[in-house]
C-alpha cells in the first residue's frame, strides 16, 4: 500500500476507524446489563442491602444484627441503598448503577493517567479498556458487587498510575490523588488486599530502579486512610471490637478447607494454567514492567484467596481476573490480528492459544456463576403469604437471601443463619480438651437461645429449615424450648433440601 493511498484516508474516515473501535467496549456494557438480568442475584449484595436497610430503620449493627464482617461491608452499599429509597427504586438496581459507574470511572481514569504520560498510543488504551471492561462487567457473573468485584474496579487507577511510574514518568498530584483513594478503599474493603498495593508498589519502585517511588504520595494517602478508618471503626463500633471479632476469630477464621482439596479445587488449576499459558506466550518478557504489574497484582490478590483458604469463587475473583487479562494480552501480543504470513506450525499454535484462552475464561465465568438458587421456593411462599416476614434455620446465608428479597419480605433474623453453631460443631469435632468442647457446646447453646429469641420476638410468617447438608431440623428438634417454638409451624413444602415452615 503506497503513502499516496494513506494520506488518502479522510478526517472522516479516520473518526469513523476512531468510533468504531470504541463499539466493542459498548457493546460489553451492554452484554454487561442484560447479563444483570440472566444471573440470580449475588447472596451477599442482598445480605448486606438487607443491613443497610436495618440501619436506616435504626438498628444497631453488631447489636440489632449480626454481621461477621466489619462495618465497610455493609457501609459500602450504604449511599446506593438510601439513593434507592429516595427515588422509591429497588436497591439491587441502584447498587448495579453505582457498580457500572465506578467501572466507568474507574476505566475512564485509568486511560487518563495513562495517556497523559503517553504510555500506551490511543489505539492500544482503548484495547486494554476493552478487555478490562469485560473483565469488569461480564467475568464476574453471579459475583457482580461482591465486596472483591468492587475492589478490582477500584484497584485499577492505582496499577495504570504504577504503571506510569514504573516506566520513570511523572504523575498529576490529582492522579495521585485519586488513585490513592481508590487504593485506600481496597485496603478498607478487605485488608488482605494491601498485599496487592504493596507489592505493585514494590515493582513499580524497582522497575524504576528509584526506592522513592515506593513511599510515592498515593501510598502515603492510602496508608492515611486506611488508619483512619481503623480508627473511625474502633471509636464507633466497639462491640465489634470487643465482642464480634474474637467471635468471628474463635469460630469463623479457623474453619479451612483442607489444604490438599484446595489446591485440586476449581481455582487453583485453574490459576496455574493461566500462568502456565502467559509465560509460554510471552517468555521472560512476562517479568518486564508494566506487564509484569499485572501479575503482581494477580499474586496480591491470591493472597486474600490463599490465606482465606475457603474455597469461594468471590474470593478468586480479583486474582483470576487480573491474570486472564494478563494472559490475554499476551495472546494478542504474540499473535496480532494483523499478522501477515503464517506457517501451519504457527497458525495451529495460535489456534490452540486462542481456545486455551477462551476455555480459561469461560471456566472462570462458570466458576464465578455457581449458587445455590432457591428461586423455586418463591412460588409456593409468595401463594400464600404476602411481604412475609422470613428466619431460616441454616448454616448457608445463600437459603434466605436473595429469596426473601424476591419475595419483598422482611428478613427478621438478627443473623443471616446459624454461623456461630455451625463454626462450634466443625471445631468441636477435633477438639479433645475437654474444656474446650464444653466451650464449644456453650457457644452452640448461645446461637440456639438468639435463634428462640428471635422468632418469640418476630413470630416469622415463614421459617425456611436447611436440610441439605446439615439437617437443621433435627437439630432444632434436639432443644425442648426451640421444638415449642416450631410447633407453631406447620410444614408448607420441602424443596430443593429446604423445608419451608409456616406459622399457624
Amino acid at each position: 500500500m503506497s503513502m499516496d493511498v494513506l494520506r488518502a484516508n479522510t478526517r472522516e474516515e479516520q473518526g469513523t476507524i476512531r468510533t468504531s473501535a470504541w463499539l466493542p467496549l459498548l457493546a460489553i456494557f451492554a452484554f454487561g446489563i442484560l447479563l444483570r438480568n440472566i444471573v440470580v442475584a449475588n447472596t451477599d449484595v442482598s445480605w448486606l442491602i438487607t443491613l443497610c436497610e436495618k440501619l436506616l430503620a435504626g438498628e444497631r449493627p453488631y447489636i440489632d444484627f449480626l454481621e461477621t464482617n466489619p462495618p465497610a461491608a455493609f457501609l459500602l452499599y450504604m449511599l446506593p441503598v438510601a439513593l434507592a429509597r429516595a427515588v422509591s427504586l429497588r436497591p439491587e438496581i441502584m447498587v448495579d448503577v453505582f457498580v457500572f459507574a465506578g467501572a466507568v470511572i474507574s476505566l475512564w481514569l485509568s486511560a487518563a493517567i495513562v495517556r497523559a504520560a503517553a504510555l500506551f498510543e490511543r489505539d492500544t488504551v482503548v484495547q486494554l479498556a476493552t478487555l478490562f471492561a469485560a473483565a469488569f462487567v461480564i467475568l464476574p457473573a453471579q459475583t457482580f458487587g461482591e465486596r472483591e468485584h468492587i475492589a478490582l474496579i477500584a484497584f485499577l487507577p492505582l496499577l495504570a498510575l504504577s504503571a506510569v511510574r514504573a516506566s520513570g514518568k511523572s504523575v498529576s498530584i490529582w492522579f495521585a490523588v485519586a488513585a490513592g483513594i481508590g487504593a485506600a478503599l481496597i485496603a478498607i474493603i478487605k485488608p488482605h488486599f494491601i498485599v496487592a498495593v504493596v507489592l505493585v508498589a514494590a515493582l513499580s519502585a524497582w522497575s524504576a530502579k528509584n526506592w522513592r517511588v515506593f513511599f510515592a504520595l498515593e501510598n502515603w494517602i492510602a496508608g492515611a486512610l486506611f488508619v483512619a478508618y481503623g480508627a473511625f471503626v474502633y471509636a464507633a463500633y466497639p462491640v465489634f471490637i470487643h465482642e464480634t471479632l474474637p467471635l468471628v476469630t474463635e469460630l469463623y477464621v479457623p474453619i479451612r478447607a483442607p489444604l490438599w482439596k484446595f489446591f485440586i479445587h476449581f481455582g487453583t488449576p485453574i490459576y496455574a494454567a493461566l500462568f502456565v499459558m502467559i509465560f509460554w506466550l510471552k517468555g521472560r518478557d512476562a517479568l518486564r514492567a508494566p506487564y509484569s504489574l499485572l501479575l503482581a497484582a494477580s499474586i496480591g490478590f491470591s493472597f486474600s484467596y490463599y490465606s482465606q483458604l475457603k474455597g469461594w469463587a468471590y474470593h478468586a475473583y480479583p486474582m483470576l481476573a487480573f491474570a486472564l487479562v494478563a494472559a490475554a494480552i499476551a495472546f494478542a501480543q504474540r499473535w496480532p490480528l494483523a499478522l501477515s504470513r503464517q506457517e501451519n506450525g504457527d497458525r495451529a499454535k495460535r489456534l490452540a492459544s486462542a481456545f486455551v484462552v477462551a476455555f480459561l475464561a469461560g471456566a472462570i465465568f462458570v466458576w464465578m456463576n455457581f449458587a445455590i438458587d432457591m428461586r423455586p421456593l418463591r412460588e409456593p411462599i409468595a401463594r400464600i403469604a404476602t411481604k412475609p416476614s422470613v428466619l431460616a434455620i441454616t448454616s448457608d446465608i445463600a437459603v434466605g437471601h436473595p429469596l426473601t428479597r424476591a419475595l419483598d419480605g422482611t428478613w427478621v433474623g438478627r443473623g443471616s443463619g446459624q454461623w456461630i453453631a455451625t463454626g462450634a460443631k466443625i471445631l468441636k469435632l477435633d477438639a479433645t480438651d475437654g474444656t474446650l468442647r464444653r466451650r464449644y457446646d456453650e457457644l452452640e447453646a448461645y446461637d440456639r437461645n438468639i435463634l428462640i429469641e428471635d422468632i418469640r420476638r418476630a413470630k416469622p410468617d415463614i421459617i425456611l429449615v436447611d436440610r441439605i447438608r446439615f439437617d437443621w431440623y433435627e437439630w432444632a428438634k434436639g432443644d425442648a424450648p426451640l421444638l415449642r417454638e416450631l410447633e407453631n409451624y406447620r410444614t408448607l413444602e420441602q424443596i430443593n433440601g429446604v423445608l419451608i415452615l409456616r406459622r399457624k
